[in-house]
């Protein structure tokens, strides 16, 4: 996995980091300890680039379902879209 280093500008929250980095801010936040809301001015956040494929969450897709697709395993795509639920949601981005 790669990794960037991302300074937070003044005005800026986990939203605005992940719009412009690509990741996602619950992503973002779990590999840095923080939450959302608490991103201060200044901060140098690590941001891992995502690896493999960009998946969109298609009606009666499961993680299991989509682990198969992509011979995968449940756990990879947990861990690389830093999710702490199987639940997936329509159109949810996905990096398998």
């Amino acid at each position: 996995m790669e990794y960037l280093i991302y300074r937070v500008r003044k005005g800026e929250n986990a939203e605005d980091v992940a719009r412009k980095t690509g990741v996602a801010a619950r992503r973002i936040c779990a590999l840095n300890n923080c939450r959302e809301e608490q991103i201060e001015e200044g901060v140098r956040l690590l941001i891992a680039q995502a690896e493999g494929r960009e998946y969109v969450v298609r009606p009666f897709d499961s993680l299991s379902s989509v682990a198969r697709r992509f011979n995968v395993s449940e756990k990879h795509i947990l861990e690389n879209n830093a999710l702490t639920s199987p639940t997936l949601f329509i159109g949810q981005k996905l990096y398998v």
